[in-house]
């Protein structure tokens, strides 16, 4: 099934052979609502580790959207590789490149939040891998830490995109739909509204505000009250969480989570924010001092910036 409905360039990929006669399966690394995916070596190499993404195929389509990102990612940089596929009666098994330090999440839940520096670097990187998919008229739809590996011991920053399962392709038809992890979601997911290449921009906004502060935006204390409060968009950045953070990062976070779908930066255009491009004596220059600044400043700096990044929005 895999093999008929999959994209030309990855039916080269379908195995001939079965999973079990190459592989042996040592752990599982995590499970989702559509897939699970377990840690595997070959069985004529003790050192040569793999992820195995084993999907039911009552979830076929999940399979498919993930086939075609690796279709068009399979040479950029930023995002984890397909090796071989395996389409079975029941499931199919997606070999791919395995990350042994695991995902961002894991880094967040010992540390709390990341240093800017740090965030910094990965949301570049991330935001490098959601605009080749823009550019290729692809929507994630999941931008998470959960979806960001590390590739590299930490404190390495050099992290790979995965788990394409809810991507979509753009078209002209209306995309309508409910899905992606709650505190994540976009009003217009919420709102049963059209979704754009903007929604994946509100979720980087998200990211963003989590990786410098270790919490969500949004959250509240259930999925329904996370719901309702990312609907109204009332975004709030307290002091206790704040006060260290640069005024740049503030204004990247202003500018992506907006109510407005078009008012929402794009990627490319996020790459070239002042925060992606700053080092660190920029960083510290440009500190958030809430006694210094009130919130008329604020709201000039972000209502400036904005215009000046509308401007050059393509």
């Amino acid at each position: 099934m895999i093999q008929t409905a999959a994209p030309g360039e990855f039916t080269h990929r379908c195995a001939k052979v079965s999973f079990d006669s190459i592989y042996n399966i040592t752990e599982d690394l995590r499970r989702g609502r559509f897939s699970v995916v377990k840690k595997c070596v070959k069985k004529d190499s003790s050192d040569e580790f793999f992820a195995a993404k084993i999907i039911k195929k009552r979830h076929l389509q999940h399979a498919l959207n993930e086939l075609r990102v690796f279709q068009l990612s399979c040479k950029d940089p930023n995002f984890i590789k397909l090796y071989q596929v395996f389409d079975l009666p029941t499931e199919a098994i997606f070999i791919l490149e395995y990350a042994k330090q695991g995902d961002l999440q894991l880094i967040l839940e010992l540390e709390g939040y990341l240093e800017e520096s740090q965030a910094i670097h990965i949301t570049k990187q991330v935001l490098e891998a959601v605009a080749f998919l823009h550019e290729n008229k692809v929507i994630h739809l999941d931008i998470k830490p959960q979806n960001i590996l590390l590739m590299e011991k930490w404190p390495s920053t050099e992290i790979k995109l995965c788990d394409f399962g809810l991507s979509r392709i753009l078209t002209n038809q209306c995309l309508l739909e409910i899905s992606g992890t709650t505190d994540f979601l976009a009003p217009e997911v919420v709102n049963y509204e059209p979704l754009t290449y903007a929604t994946d921009m509100w979720s980087m906004g998200v990211l963003i505000y989590v990786l410098v502060t270790g919490h969500t935006p949004f959250g509240g204390t259930t999925a329904l009250n996370t719901q309702s409060n990312i609907a109204q968009c009332i975004l709030d950045f307290p002091e206790d969480l704040f006060e260290k953070i640069s005024k740049t990062c503030i204004d990247l976070i202003k500018n992506l989570i907006v109510r407005i779908p078009k008012h929402r930066i794009t990627a490319n255009v996020s790459l070239k924010h002042p925060w992606i491009c700053s080092n660190e004596e920029t960083l510290l220059k440009n500190s958030f001092d809430y006694e210094n600044n009130d919130n008329d400043n604020n709201t000039l700096l972000s209502t400036t910036n904005n215009n000046q990044y509308e401007n050059n929005n393509n």
